[in-house]
């Protein structure tokens, strides 16, 4: 069978719901796994970036207004801009894109220049398929900076309606954030990080800021949390192209934090580490470039794990007992 963007998300919504009814839990990673290994990716295609006028427009607006916004002055900001300013998002040019469109979002959620409704704006556009999952069924390619900076940018605006005085995402809104960013994990496969001109792509580094910021939602049920981790794990499984830029890092505070707020999480979280050291001692010896990568992707994410010294006695004692497994 020939997976799509919606099947994925539509059979992760039945193992959710299979979660949450209580009938799946042991072999909830074996159910993920088999989903990601069926999908397929495909070459992919142009990816399409804004004209040199439209890309010369909204730098000089951006510079405008954060010249406005560190004289102190208000800025003055029309839904047309901020669709203009999540569009975007999609350029490979960083002085666009990071430098310039990125910094000015986080600028101005700092400095409460978005009205409420401008926020919920930028979460239903940056949730929408086609900017989520921007080219992500396709192997490597310049989709990458529109679906990562997306994911950056919604763990920035899922923290500004959670910590602030108006929420602005409603439930129903938050439930497709959940499932669209649970898809956005199990197809997510460019471990990029810095990519020569084009500046930060770093897919996994903003995977771990979202993570981050649903792992502290004391309103996210902890089958929902243990949902997100697996697939996570399950993903880094099979990742076949290195992740070398500080992602595991980033990942790894993520799961640190989560492991020691219950016990539930550090019990479910040692018993998918024992999986991981059993499966890969069934594994045969790498025999090409991918298999190679999936080996030291591995090593390189469970030896950092060890490096920490907030983890959870049982899970420490756990990698210092499977050393051999780590060298």
């Amino acid at each position: 069978m020939e997976y799509t963007t919606d099947d994925v998300r539509e059979e992760l919504k039945m193992i959710r719901s299979r979660v949450h009814a209580g009938t799946l839990f042991d072999s909830l990673g074996s159910e993920i796994g088999r989903l990601l290994d069926e999908f397929e990716y495909d070459a992919p295609t142009e990816v399409v970036q804004l004209s040199a006028k439209e890309a010369t427009d909204i730098k000089e607006r951006v510079l405008n207004w954060q010249q406005t916004l560190y004289a102190g002055q208000p800025v003055a900001i029309s839904n047309q801009d901020v669709l203009d300013l999540m569009n975007s998002l999609r350029q490979t040019d960083p002085a666009v894109r990071d430098k310039g469109a990125f910094f000015f979002i986080s600028d101005g959620l700092q400095n409460n220049v978005f009205k409420p409704n401008q926020l919920l704006l930028m979460v239903r556009y940056l949730l929408q398929d086609n900017v989520l999952f921007n080219h992500i069924t396709e192997t490597e390619n310049d989709g990458v900076f529109y679906r990562s900076f997306s994911i950056f940018i919604l763990s920035m605006l899922h923290y500004a309606n959670r910590k602030g005085n108006v929420h602005f995402i409603s439930e129903e809104v938050a439930e497709t954030l959940f499932l669209n960013f649970a898809t956005y994990i199990a197809l997510e496969h460019d471990t990029r990080g810095f990519v020569g001109e084009k500046g930060r792509a770093h897919a996994f580094m903003h995977i771990g800021n979202l993570l981050d910021e649903l792992a502290r939602d004391e309103t996210l049920p902890r089958a929902d949390k243990i949902f997100l981790l697996t697939i996570l794990i399950e993903k880094l499984k099979r990742l076949d192209t290195p992740l070398i830029m500080g992602e595991n890092r980033r990942l790894i505070g993520f799961i640190t934090e989560l492991v020691k707020t219950n016990e539930l999480y550090s019990q479910y979280f040692l018993k998918q580490l024992k999986q991981w050291r059993q499966e890969a001692t069934r594994q045969m010896q790498p025999d090409s470039e991918s298999d190679w990568h999936r080996l030291y992707n591995q090593q390189r994410f469970l030896q950092a794990l060890l490096m920490r010294d907030n983890l959870p006695q049982e899970i420490t004692d756990y990698l210092n007992e499977s050393r051999n497994f780590l060298a």
